[in-house]
């Protein structure tokens, strides 16, 4: 039998109000996510590659899958993102590698229908400027727009306008000029810490350079007699220029005792970068900041 059929049942016998109340509180809390509100379809980055003065024209597919109409307003910001976690959205135009001002868009405002698609439509045009170097971007925002709820309070001529966390998407459209740029990753920092009982080593990587990064990464471990202790694998991902990601790696299977290590970041064709790490694990894991021996 169907379990929430059965749940009805039972509510039927026992006549339980706050039965009830607590089914229709666990429908609500596991609906999917996804059964309702505006969606993006398709990838949340767009990666182009332009020479100077080419122009590329796309789509971005919205989908509305809730039962009432939604309006979203779209505008453009620049976007950063740092190793501690952060992300920033400045104004669209102030930062250095911004393309914010080579799209177009439209519309700018628009309403779907409940359980229809609509789309969005920009131009993406390189400047003829031949000065221009690397990787350039910005986030299209992508935010719906809810009404105002009116609640009376205890003064019936008085009201207060409650209004929920509208949801926001951002896609990035990301320009690359013809191969041009440098890689530069540099690697800020190394801790390794306590983790829900695991040794995890922490690096920071930033790219310095003016090109987009999208390196292979692991850590490779060896003895004091240069015996190989293990290979880690971590995430991979992609690195702006000007931004920094942090990766974390579990090194717990190492047992205690002193490692010589080398973390990679291997982009491909030349540009591989590598750090040297001394990794000295002693007891129980505990928060450290490591010494960098070679950057």
């Amino acid at each position: 039998m169907n379990h929430f059929l059965s749940l009805y049942l039972k509510i039927n016998f026992f006549r339980s109000v706050a039965l009830l109340v607590g089914i229709l509180c666990f429908l609500l809390c596991h609906a999917p996510v996804e059964a309702a509100g505006i969606v993006v379809l398709g990838d949340l980055s767009r990666d182009y590659q332009l020479k100077p003065g080419q122009t590329h024209e796309a789509v971005i597919e919205l989908e509305n899958r809730d039962t009432a109409a939604k309006t979203v307003r779209v505008y453009l910001a620049d976007y950063r993102y740092l190793a501690n976690g952060e992300s920033l959205f400045p104004p669209a135009g102030t930062t250095e590698r911004s393309n914010a001002g080579w799209l177009t868009f439209s519309p700018k405002l628009l309403t779907i229908p409940p359980m229809q698609k609509s789309q969005i439509r920009y131009l993406l045009r390189a400047p003829r400027d031949h000065t221009k170097k690397g990787t350039y971007w910005s986030m299209m925002m992508i935010q719906e727009i809810q009404e105002p709820t009116p609640m009376k309070t205890e003064k019936p001529e008085s009201t207060v306008t409650v209004q929920a966390s509208p949801s926001r998407y951002g896609v990035q459209i990301i320009t690359n000029i013809d191969n041009t740029g440098r890689i530069g990753l540099e690697f800020t920092s190394a801790t390794i810490q306590s983790k829900n009982l695991k040794r995890i080593l922490s690096v920071d990587i930033e790219n310095k350079g003016t090109k987009l990064a999208r390196p292979e990464m692991w850590l490779e471990v060896y003895t004091g007699s240069g015996q190989k202790a293990g290979r880690f694998i971590t995430d991979q991902g992609t690195i702006l220029p000007g931004c920094s990601v942090r990766r974390e790696i579990d090194i717990s299977s190492l047992p205690k005792g002193s490692y010589n290590s080398l973390f990679i970041a291997d982009c491909g064709s030349k540009d591989v970068f590598g750090l040297e790490i001394k990794l000295v694990l002693e007891g129980e894991p505990e928060t450290k900041q490591l010494h960098l021996l070679k950057n």
